[in-house]
């Protein structure tokens, strides 16, 4: 609320039309139904989320349930939503006067400082209204069981019924409150934890893989994402098949290569696969239900939603844990309660401490699974180790591997290629990954290097495939171990460059050989 601003009595007249019939005014929360309604005044795209929690029947007040009425009906003729046209529509059905008129909308719209709590104002609203409801259902079933124009078996059955029909009520009002639980229904509850990766990743959570820079770890997140996208086994677990939204925060265009290069690797098709992304960074401590908009516009439900990266897609400070923590409940808020959905982070390591994800420890108390990925800087190996698993066992370490795919040219005729990341499942798959990479080593580059030789290809398009394979050096690295590989070769007559392209010699040695 503004400073200074107090929330506004209600209109005189309003009280000469009770809502309700019942002598005791029945469970409400004025201010936030006023909250709720200044919000949708503010930005109407709150509507969103909001109407996932309140319909109209929710308000208590009659003006605020007409109020609501009008920026519903809005909202579906696409007019923007503000004092003035709430009004106009208002009058168009004669509820103006009962809403309160255009003072009381003016300062709905001023009695909030910002929507950002236009959820919880929902939450307390939707509160109150399972209330009453229940209290009324008991009301009701009381009225039926003193009636004495029914046999005693009517009103059992009666009070039975009306007491079935209002259970969802009762629930609703039970779900806010502290729950209890005997050992038994404990046992029941652990029973019932549902998975997204059995065992692995829990579903209707909120966790994080951590890991350095050139760990692979946006690699495997994307590996996990495209799997549960297809319904397909993740490191040979069960998976729950649905759709995706990936936030690539740190630039959705080459992500398509990416998805792309695994669906080619694997001889699926991209369209099977139901994955949305969301090309830009975006501040989800405020602007979560924006992503939660376009995705109720397209009418999708995740199982999954990939945040690529927590320091691109937060506006705070990674050290404090207030901060963090809030950061965190948004998430849970906008994405794993409204759609039950796992939401998976993707963070940096910390600078000095590489075991554990960058900034406060509130991350890890505040996360229900904490994966960790790690590289072998000298191969294209990375290993995913289980940190933190709230309500289950930590799995064993799992192994990937990242190999290149190409896609194709450009307009400049240069090599389109990614990377993929692969689990391997087996050990004699782990044994042969690891002699690859100790053979394409610091020590072994040189077959590396020829094992990408293709006859007449640009020299350009090696070097690029040549580099992709080095993630680990920076740049000046990655040029001089081509340069050392480019001179062996040659100085070998293994290979020849002429004007710029890449002339494979091995072929034409083993000719004359074979003729004999």
């Amino acid at each position: 609320m503004r400073a200074g601003q107090q929330l506004m009595d209600l209109p005189p007249h309003w009280q000469d039309v009770p809502p309700h019939d019942a002598a005791p005014e029945p469970a409400w929360s004025r201010e936030c139904e006023q909250s709720l309604l200044g919000c949708l005044l503010m930005d109407s795209a709150c509507m969103a989320h909001v109407s996932q929690l309140v319909d109209a029947d929710s308000f208590y007040e009659l003006g605020h349930r007409r109020t609501f009425v009008a920026v519903v009906d809005l909202l579906a003729q696409r007019v923007a939503v503000d004092p003035v046209t709430v009004l106009q529509r208002l009058r168009e059905v004669g509820d103006d006067e009962v809403a309160g008129g255009l003072a009381y909308l003016h300062q709905l719209a001023v009695c909030v400082p910002s929507t950002a709590n236009a959820a919880h104002y929902a939450g307390v609203v939707a509160e109150k209204a399972a209330e009453r409801r229940w209290v009324a259902a008991l009301a009701e079933a009381a009225r039926i069981g003193s009636d004495n124009k029914l046999t005693l078996a009517s009103r059992q059955e009666c009070v039975a019924e009306t007491l079935r029909r209002a259970e969802p009520q009762n629930n609703s009002v039970a779900g806010r409150r502290v729950p209890l639980m005997s050992l038994a229904a404990l046992e029941d509850a652990s029973a019932a934890i549902r998975w997204l990766v059995k065992h692995v990743v829990p579903a209707d959570s909120v966790g994080m893989l951590f890991g350095g820079s050139g760990t692979f770890k946006s690699f495997i997140a994307l590996d996990a994402a495209l799997h549960v996208a297809h319904g397909l086994q993740w490191m040979g677990r069960k998976t729950t098949k649905g759709p995706v939204i990936y936030i690539a925060a740190e630039g959705g265009a080459g992500l398509w290569s990416r998805i792309k290069a695994w669906h080619r690797q694997r001889g699926l098709r991209p369209s099977d696969a139901q994955v949305y992304v969301v090309p830009a960074a975006v501040d989800l401590t405020q602007d979560a239900w924006r992503v939660v908009e376009a995705a109720q516009l397209q009418g999708v439900a995740p199982v999954m939603v990939v945040v690529d990266t927590l320091s691109q897609t937060y506006a705070g400070e990674e050290n404090s844990a207030n901060e963090m923590a809030a950061y965190l409940r948004e998430l849970g808020a906008r994405f794993r309660q409204l759609w039950a959905c796992t939401v998976l982070l993707i963070h940096h390591s910390g600078h000095q401490a590489t075991e554990r994800p960058r900034g406060s420890s509130a991350i890890r108390s505040n996360i229900d699974f904490l994966l960790g990925a790690f590289r072998d800087e000298k191969e294209m190996l990375a290993t995913v180790s289980c940190i933190k698993q709230k309500d289950g066992e930590l799995f064993d370490d799992a192994c990937f591997r990242l190999t290149v795919e190409q896609l194709g040219f450009d307009e400049d005729n240069d090599a389109v290629t990614s990377l993929v990341a692969r689990h391997l499942s087996t050990e004699d798959e782990l044994r042969e990954a690891q002699e690859a990479e100790q053979a394409a080593g610091r020590g072994g580059r040189q077959q590396g290097f020829m094992l990408l030789v293709q006859n007449g290809m640009p020299e350009k398009e090696l070097r690029k495939i040549f580099y992709d394979g080095l993630l680990d050096l920076d740049a000046e690295a990655r040029r001089k171990a081509y340069n050392r590989a480019r001179a062996t070769a040659v100085a070998r007559g293994e290979i020849k460059i002429d004007e710029g392209f890449v002339i494979d010699l091995r072929g034409m040695k083993k000719g004359p050989r074979a003729s004999r």
